[in-house]
């Protein structure tokens, strides 16, 4: 068996995703297109890295029910390792029920964890996480992530966390996290600074190597030792913005242990957002490493990655 480079802990859940003409309140509206598939910010992310051409695994948990079944079985479509899922009997996996605007393409989500978390921590394999290039955190399943991100630290694995989600004890993940990626609101709720350069430096200064706010159509912002990167995202005709930050920290992780140049890692985690943008679908629209490639041709002139 291959050795697994990027490891994903965290949310896995299955969407329920409908394109509607307006997000309606109090009224009822004809949905345009609907899609279900498998979600989740730490289980996409994972997607986007073995689509991209990394050995993948997903650690969290799910029920025995019909979704948590549909969840695995999307998983391993994308030669995911799922062998460290935790499958609980007679529980209720998590589920996810976005309605996104046609005209914009924002969206709104409303969803559960169902009763299969949090996962057992005990059930962290320490061996296989020492064996990772890279572990993946999106702050659920917390008392696992810390587990794991503390086994990382101590055997030079890269901790990287999605910070989406002002969580109990997420402070212990940011102090844990070597590549910490923010949310605007985030960032904002947890610095209590407005201005996002100042948001994104008091997230630096917690000791991780990068620290770097997402700000959807406006880019992203990113602090290391050598200074500021700040990156306009590429304008692209929107369909559906759903799991578009969460493919951007499945993209980083991936050009990052490439050990690629900081501005090239923004640059194609930018990229691969901005093809998730132009399709229906949390994963519909992830991009091949071929078809991140083409993209940044057109667009920039060159390759940024070989």
């Amino acid at each position: 068996m291959k050795i697994i480079e990027i490891a994903g802990l965290g949310f896995c859940s299955l969407d329920y995703l409908c394109i509607l003409p307006h997000i309606p309140v109090d009224e009822k509206v004809e949905i345009i297109h609907s899609l279900v598939q498998g979600g989740g910010p730490a289980a996409t992310a994972i997607v986007t890295a073995a689509r991209l051409g990394a050995r993948t695994a997903f650690i969290g948990a799910v029920g025995n029910d019909d979704r948590g079944s549909e969840i695995i079985q999307g998983l391993s479509k994308e030669n995911i390792n799922t062998s460290y899922i935790q499958v609980k009997s007679g529980i209720e996996s998590p589920a996810a029920f976005c309605w996104i605007e046609k005209e914009s393409g924002k969206r709104s989500i409303a969803w559960t964890k169902g009763t299969s978390l949090p996962m057992n921590p005990d059930q962290v394999d320490p061996e296989f996480i020492k064996s990772l290039k890279l572990l993946h955190l999106d702050g659920h399943n917390t008392e696992a992530a810390i587990k794991a991100a503390r086994i990382a630290k101590d055997n030079g694995v890269i901790v990287s966390l999605d910070a989406g989600t002002l969580l109990p004890h997420i402070d212990i993940l940011i102090g844990l996290a070597d590549i910490c990626i923010a949310s605007e609101s985030f960032a904002i709720g947890y610095s209590g600074e407005t201005n996002i350069h100042k948001a994104v430096e008091e997230m630096f200064s917690t000791g991780c190597l990068i620290a770097a706010v997402t700000c959807g159509k406006e880019g992203v912002l990113a602090v290391t030792k050598d200074g500021t990167i700040q990156k306009d995202a590429y304008d692209v005709p929107v369909v559906d913005t759903t799991g578009a930050g969460d493919v951007f920290h499945g993209a980083f992780a991936y050009a990052y242990i490439q050990g690629w140049e900081m501005d090239n890692v923004l640059e194609f985690a930018n990229a691969c957002a901005a093809l998730k943008c132009m399709k229906f679908g949390g994963r519909t629209g992830i991009p091949t490493f071929k078809e991140v490639n083409e993209f940044l041709l057109k667009h920039n002139s060159k390759k940024i990655c070989h």
